[in-house]
């Protein structure tokens, strides 16, 4: 009878991470999407094409108000009706902007799907985790994360073939669609939280908590440095050509993908400071390539995008370990945050070193070496996360003994 349980278990435990995995890429699509279609947009909009970083900045904004407000007050309420409003109003802001023509209309309208976005996916991993046993988290978390790699595969060359032969208004429909369609997946598939309560104790937003929520954006900013100038770095570095870019991005995606499970899956067989330090020293051979000036883009991309979902599944299923259940979902909601906020200054930066369209090469070479450096420190966090960790695990433990 046990193993038939067990096995019921992990199937109904597989449809919440996939049902979650929709959720994420849904969000994911609709945050990333804007900065290439608003390419489409701002004709209509009035405005010239530059300002798309003005959309993106609302969109962050909002993003780090909420992760930050939800830490403190997401545990008050029911994660699985949160969840469902907040699809629910993310369809709605998507389907108004292809209503209006108005530039300061469009701002407020991203600035409150940063407020949804900043919370969903919390709330989201939240409920997963909390479902999870131990064991399978590291699993459960790479099927959510791979969803990133799907983003890319699939969901961003589909909305720029719809915005290119049937017009912008068209694919935000589309994403209004997948909002739509998760309304009766959550319902259905989505068990009630159990541990919400308008009475619980709210979090100290003390410094060891900071430090786990900080750690995912921390592994992340190296990768962001770069991302921001992948185009013409393949093509004016590493001599790709034009025509070849859909196919090495394809190529990426498929590798952030096939990385992100298989880093999954190694979880319950390797230690977190092992997959760390694997995955840091090919994310660093791969900034080798155009540092070094090899003419190898397929390379290239493959292991950068494979290098930096694999460390953020080791972090994630180090840092997700810090919070208990009934606070996951706020802890979870200030990481997005977080996310968003080191994701900005690491654009910003990028921008800053590389002022010019023409790529200098003591400006790229610059680049790398920051990314490069501040990957080095990965396993290094890992390490003080870890000791923290055991030093709160040991007593509860010897209490029980």
């Amino acid at each position: 009878m046990s193993p038939v349980t067990q096995t019921f278990n992990h199937k109904a435990l597989m449809r919440i991470a996939i049902v979650m995995a929709f959720i994420q890429f849904t969000n994911a699509l609709e945050y990333m999407m804007f900065n290439p279609v608003f390419a489409f947009m701002a004709a209509d909009f009035a405005v010239p094409v530059s300002f798309s970083g003005y959309v993106s900045g609302m969109y962050t904004s909002g993003a780090v108000l909420s992760g930050v407000i939800a830490f403190y007050w997401i545990g008050r309420f029911n994660k699985k009706g949160f969840l469902i409003a907040n699809m629910a109003l993310l369809g709605l802001l998507t389907l108004l902007t292809t209503f209006t023509s108005s530039f300061n209309v469009l701002l407020a309208l991203r600035f409150c799907a940063g407020l949804v976005g900043g919370t969903t996916m919390g709330v989201g991993i939240s409920i997963l985790i909390n479902n999870a046993p131990a064991d399978l988290r590291g699993k459960m978390l790479a099927t959510v994360i791979a969803s990133f790699s799907i983003v890319s595969i699939a969901g961003m060359p589909a909305i720029l073939f719809l915005c290119t032969h049937y017009g912008w208004h068209i694919a935000l429909w589309l994403i209004s669609t997948f909002c739509l369609l998760a309304l009766p997946l959550i319902i259905s598939v989505i068990p009630k939280d159990p541990v919400s309560s308008p009475r619980l104790r709210t979090p100290p937003l003390d410094v060891e908590t900071l430090l786990f929520a900080s750690g995912n954006a921390l592994v992340q900013f190296s990768p962001m440095l770069v991302i921001p100038v992948l185009v013409p770095l393949m093509t004016l570095r590493l001599g790709a050509s034009q025509d070849l870019l859909p196919w090495l991005f394809f190529a990426g995606g498929v590798a952030g993908y096939l990385s992100t499970k298989m880093t999954g899956v190694l979880t319950s067989r390797f230690s977190a400071v092992i997959l760390a330090t694997g995955s840091t020293l090919v994310f660093i051979l791969s900034l080798l390539i155009p540092g070094l000036g090899y003419q190898h883009s397929a390379l290239f991309i493959i292991l950068f995008l494979g290098a930096s979902y694999s460390r953020l599944v080791s972090s994630s299923v180090v840092t997700i370990q810090f919070p208990d259940d009934t606070q996951r979902a706020g802890f979870s909601s200030l990481q997005t945050s977080i996310m968003y906020l080191i994701t900005t200054v690491a654009f910003f930066l990028s921008a800053y070193i590389l002022p010019e369209q023409g790529m200098a090469s003591e400006n790229v070479n610059t680049l790398l070496a920051l990314s490069a450096i501040s990957a080095a420190g990965f396993p290094a966090i890992v390490i003080i996360l870890q000791k923290k960790l055991a030093k709160r695990i040991i007593p509860s433990e010897r209490v029980v003994d």
